[in-house]
């Protein structure tokens, strides 16, 4: 097994990217799904709040799980973009190390 470790910071800076552009839609979606599953468009749905209450539930609980997936999605993005950013700046230290040596 090789004790060698090779990144691709730019593979890795679009996987950044991609992590954060599945965010922003998952946020754009939740919006359009909070507008068209509302709590008073369930009630009306199923003709009171006492028939609509355990649908609403699972939606505010859907609605809630959503909303925790586009955080989490857009802080690994950023996570992952700041190790890109970490890591080319040890690359070009240890760049400029090793031309000050010769």
């Amino acid at each position: 097994m090789s004790d060698e470790v090779r990144l691709s910071t730019e593979a890795l800076h679009k996987l950044g990217t991609t992590f954060e552009i599945r965010a922003e839609e998952l946020s754009r979606q939740l919006s359009a799904f909070r507008r068209r599953a509302d709590a008073e468009a369930l009630r009306d749905g199923f003709g009171s709040d006492e028939a609509a209450r355990p649908y609403r539930e699972l939606f505010e609980e859907a609605e809630r799980a959503l909303s925790q997936l586009q955080q989490r999605l857009a802080e690994v993005g950023g996570g992952i973009k700041e190790t890109v950013a970490n890591t080319q700046a040890a690359e070009d230290e240890l760049a400029e190390m090793m031309r000050s040596v010769k």
